[in-house]
């Protein structure tokens, strides 16, 4: 009986893992798009408007913005850094 439950143990974290890896970047595109889209509704015109200035073009509008801000969240996801201070006080 202990062996079952051992092996239930194993196949069951490998299977967690496998979802973590799995549903990890969903979770974040689908929290983004939602970012985006309350972003969309607030202040679309006005971002839509500031890129299409900065660029030159005329391509940018709200539409774009939570697909956007949904697979920048996602790449981003996978570049974070973090910083250490080792400065203890000192100057």
């Amino acid at each position: 009986m202990k062996r079952t439950f051992e092996g239930i143990g194993i196949v069951t974290t490998i299977l967690g893992f496998i979802g973590l890896l799995v549903f990890s970047p969903v979770l974040t595109f689908g929290c983004a798009w939602i970012g985006g889209w309350i972003l969309k509704v607030c202040v679309g015109n006005a971002i839509a408007g500031g890129m299409n200035l900065m660029f030159n073009t005329t391509r940018f509008t709200p539409d774009f913005i939570p697909l956007a801000c949904a697979t920048l969240a996602t790449i981003g996801k996978y570049f974070k850094s973090s910083q250490t201070n080792n400065n203890n006080g000192r100057s």
